[in-house]
């Protein structure tokens, strides 16, 4: 698409749209971001960028949803309440956003004539999977309201679809990796800085398979679909975007090695039990072959660049980063007021 275009990407501060805007601004694009802020800003950096618009609202909020996708020819839709632990803290909230308003959101930017819409689906949509791995074409069997709604907005989507108005569902392994607005409760990541900040790591259960994707590469893949002169041929798809597939066991042997050659430590690691049943080990060749994607970073990329930012000092002013509500949802949503009222059709809005 040409860059002379508008991409809308909603969530645009958060832990992956702080790490995709710059590159969508690197790549030429006039970026809008629609953001509430309720986990900070992760864009601070890039305030006065001539290609860049920021619109604090939320995606609940009609007219301000409409506003801005005014004139926007791709939308990247990344705002959501993410992940189960972080869902089943608030189901309401995350019900209202997580679906209750996809069909406005998804409608809307076909009847403003947008044209393209790329949405954050999950890999968690596929729940508990014994195959050995899992491709596109295994049904959907989530086991949690999180993975139900994440399938549902695909449907929404894809019923939309024709060829005025491309659509791809990307369903992404757990993101590991630094951001900007860093997130420290995905699986990587909190391993990580466990190490780091407690000297021991904690596995709960261990035996379950959790894919993982660095930050780094899926926003590679975001930027690649939105410069696709066209994508009619996997329009109305989903895409799986997972790297490695490794129990949860290996990722904390992993992050034990590194860290320990990293810091001349010797870090421990502690085994206690889990309830966690989700496991699945997830199929990408469709975005290799279909796309000619390559992934060029890996688990050990992430906890290396966590390694570097904390050596920088990137956490130093947490008291407690394990328990700092700027990189746990689940604490950010219990120290904040998410509330939201519609103002709908009444003439005072």
């Amino acid at each position: 698409m040409s860059n002379a275009t508008v991409v809308l990407v909603t969530g645009g501060a958060g832990y992956i749209g702080s790490r995709l805007v710059p590159k969508l601004l690197a790549a030429g694009y006039r970026v809008r971001v629609l953001d509430a802020l309720f986990f900070g800003n992760g864009l601070e950096l890039l305030i006065g960028h001539p290609r860049l618009e920021f619109i604090k609202g939320d995606v609940r909020d009609k007219p301000v949803l409409e506003k801005a996708l005014q004139g926007a020819s791709t939308v990247i839709h990344l705002a959501a309440v993410a992940n189960d632990p972080s869902f089943n803290s608030a189901p309401e909230l995350g019900q209202s956003i997580n679906i209750d308003c996809l069909p406005h959101i998804m409608g809307s930017a076909k009847l403003l004539g947008c044209q393209r819409f790329i949405y954050a689906s999950s890999a968690s949509v596929y729940g508990i999977n014994a195959e050995p791995f899992v491709d596109e074409n295994q049904a959907c069997l989530p086991i949690t309201d999180y993975n139900r709604f994440k399938a549902l907005g695909e449907k929404i989507l894809f019923d939309l679809t024709d060829s005025t108005f491309q659509t791809v569902a990307i369903r992404a392994a757990t993101v590991c990796g630094w951001s900007p607005r860093q997130r420290l409760d995905l699986t990587v990541n909190i391993l990580t800085v466990s190490a780091l900040a407690r000297g021991e790591i904690t596995v709960f259960g261990g035996s379950q398979y959790r894919p993982n994707v660095h930050i780094g590469d899926l926003t590679r893949l975001y930027t690649m679909l939105v410069q696709r002169e066209s994508l009619s041929f996997i329009s109305g798809q989903a895409i799986n975007v997972g790297y490695e597939n490794h129990t949860v066991t290996d990722i904390a042997n992993q992050v034990k090695d590194i860290v320990d050659k990293y810091f001349s430590t010797n870090v421990p690691i502690i085994t206690s039990a889990s309830d966690d049943a989700r496991s699945y080990r997830l199929d990408s060749r469709r975005v290799q072959q279909q796309l000619g994607f390559d992934f060029v970073y890996s688990i050990r990329d992430a906890v290396l660049e966590l390694c570097e930012q904390w050596q920088l000092g990137k956490f130093i002013d947490s008291g407690d980063v394990l328990s700092d509500t700027r990189y746990h949802n689940v604490l950010n949503m219990q120290h904040n007021d998410w509330s939201f009222e519609p103002c709908g059709e009444t003439p005072s809005c």
